[in-house]
């Protein structure tokens, strides 16, 4: 394989506290072992790390971190590397209802571009690769102008297909947030994606064939879980573990878990000897109160805020990881069930035909249940307490395509598929 000089236009990166960067910290960190010279232009609000020199990321302006504009907004300070972020609040409506595609398209993408610009004149790359969310990221590659690299546009969520933001509230909003996409994924050389129906959308929508390369482990970080000390876990009880948020958009809510434990601590009420749910994240008011109304307090055992570390070492302690999805939201696929894939554990998915549901089941790596029925996380919560999970292993064969290196390879591809069609 030819060498080749690579940036990355990335918003989501270390240390911004985001999951979102582990995919390109990931994938770069595969392509330079593969000879590849891989340089990644991001954000400066979150601060930086000691080896950006050493890997050649490089921070352009954001004015999202700007102390004047924050105090304007009424908005805590951004966290720094190391510091726990404050109690934050998202911005008011008129900014992210105003602007199109979304408010960074004023705060860092002219920053980004002027300094993507300057590196392409100095460093000559042979591939730039733009990433979302969030989608105004696409539009750097859009100003690089004609004499530009090879642009490779990579689409971690839909964009305006099951849209992760609310809709616009005006009709000009939202045809001009169309135009804006069919404009990146016709002129970018490739699109790849990393959810298929996303990919499935834009064929049959746009005309276009995309791409697929998937998230991925990391088999490298089992020595941060290997050394982390996870939250004790009781020892006896079938532990079932989730690790991060509960609720999330487009109606991902716990309520139907938390109603199907209930029911089960109806039928049996030595559940709490028998059965423990630890959850490791930040609870809010309204997912406390579901747990106090369902009178789960001996069942559910929250161990509050911890590390990505000592979170994978928490899942390496539990009979069965849990993971919650969305009733509607057809291309989610949370970045957690590649870490569960490295602990190794089976996973009980509340996920039914979406992306998350499709690779659990393609992977043979767990059960799924659709997230809304109640009667049936009920059934299944049931039949692993009486039959347990020691009977689901782990298909290393199922599980390539998604533990590194496998899907900075499918990335080569693509980038010299994009040179190619460029050239």
């Amino acid at each position: 394989m030819t060498p080749r000089r690579i940036l990355v236009v990335a918003y989501h990166y270390p240390p911004m506290p985001s999951v979102g960067g582990n995919r390109w910290l990931a994938m770069s960190k595969y392509l330079r072992r593969r000879g590849h010279q891989v340089d990644v232009l991001t954000t400066s609000a979150f601060g930086s790390l000691p080896s950006d020199a050493e890997h050649s990321v490089h921070r352009s302006g954001d004015l999202t971190a700007a102390p004047w504009l924050r105090r304007l907004l009424r908005r805590p300070p951004l966290p720094r590397p190391g510091e726990t972020a404050a109690v934050d609040k998202p911005p008011q409506r008129f900014i992210t209802q105003l602007l199109v595609p979304d408010h960074n398209l004023a705060t860092w993408v002219p920053y980004a571009t002027r300094a993507a610009r300057r590196l392409i004149a100095q460093r000559g790359y042979d591939c730039v690769i733009t990433t979302s969310a969030y989608e105004s990221t696409h539009l750097v590659g859009l100003g690089l102008g004609r004499r530009r690299p090879a642009w490779i546009a990579d689409f971690r969520d839909g964009w305006t297909y099951h849209p992760w933001r609310p809709p616009f509230p005006t009709e000009f909003q939202r045809r001009l947030d169309l135009r804006l996409e069919r404009a990146v994924v016709q002129a970018a050389e490739r699109t790849i994606v990393v959810e298929r129906p996303v990919a499935e959308d834009f064929c049959r929508r746009l005309g276009v064939e995309a791409g697929y390369v998937p998230n991925g482990w990391d088999p490298e970080l089992e020595r941060e879980a290997d050394a982390a000390e996870a939250p004790e876990v009781a020892p006896g009880p079938l532990t079932l573990v989730h690790t991060g948020k509960l609720s999330g958009d487009w109606g991902r809510s716990p309520q139907p878990l938390f109603e199907a434990l209930r029911l089960l601590l109806e039928r049996e009420p030595d559940l709490p000897t028998r059965l423990q749910v630890v959850l490791a994240g930040r609870l809010d008011h309204e997912e406390q109160r579901m747990i106090a109304a369902a009178r789960l307090e001996r069942v559910v055992r929250h161990v509050g805020m911890v590390s990505r570390a000592e979170a994978m070492a928490l899942q390496r302690r539990a009979d069965v990881l849990l993971l919650l999805t969305s009733p509607t939201l057809v291309w989610e696929l949370p970045g957690k069930v590649f870490e569960y894939f490295g602990a190794r554990r089976p996973i009980l998915a509340l996920a039914r035909d979406n992306e998350a549901a499709r690779v659990i089941e393609e992977t043979a790596t767990g059960w799924t249940v659709a997230p809304d029925d109640v009667e049936a996380i009920t059934a299944r919560l049931s039949a692993l307490l009486h039959d347990g999970a020691a009977a689901l292993e782990y298909d290393e064969r199922r599980l390539g395509r998604y533990i590194y290196p496998a899907p900075a390879l499918a990335l080569e591809s693509e980038i010299e598929a994009a040179i190619a069609r460029r050239s």
